[in-house]
Order: structure tokens, then C-alpha cells, then sequence
């Protein structure tokens, strides 16, 4: 996923759906970690969030963006990990 001001033509190419409105559900950590064990994260207090992210981005699939960029990109805007996933999105023509 790369905003369309951003992508290249090659990066045009390879991502060739574009959505204007992309909503982002989530659950952002809001206290350390419980131990080092596997699921010490999914132990975590967290607290929900939900955004939209405005503007044109290539992506992936026609499905909308992988999970993992998406995930990675709305940690950036929130400034706090957590885990993030796609509600929904509108795909331009």
C-alpha cells in the first residue's frame, strides 16, 4: 500500500487497485506486557480505535491492502503498536 502521490510507475504496475477511503479497526496496547511467554501480547489491556485513512493509495489486491502493510501503517499514524485490520474501503475505477 503507497499513496498515489508517492508510487512509481513500476509501483503503479504492481499495485493496480486504487481506494480513495480505507477504514482501520483495531485495538491499540495500552499497558506493558504480562510476562515473555507466547501470548503475553494477546494478554495485554488494550483499548479499540477506529479511523479512516483519507486519500488515494495503490494496493495490492482488489480486495484492498495486505494486512501486514496496512497493520505496519497504521502503527506510524497512531504512533502505538497494537493490532490493526481493514473495516472496509472504497475502490476508485
Amino acid at each position: 500500500m503507497i499513496r498515489v502521490e508517492e508510487a512509481t510507475p513500476y509501483q503503479q504496475c504492481t499495485r493496480p487497485w486504487v481506494f480513495d477511503h480505507i477504514e482501520v479497526r483495531g485495538s491499540i496496547f495500552t499497558g506493558p506486557a504480562t510476562g515473555t511467554h507466547l501470548l503475553a501480547d494477546f494478554e495485554r489491556p488494550t483499548e479499540e480505535v477506529r479511523f479512516s485513512l483519507l486519500g488515494a493509495y495503490h494496493c495490492d489486491y482488489p480486495s484492498g491492502p495486505r494486512l501486514d502493510a496496512l497493520a505496519n501503517y497504521a502503527a506510524n499514524v497512531t504512533g502505538r503498536g497494537g493490532f490493526y485490520g481493514m473495516g472496509s474501503a472504497r475502490r476508485l475505477n
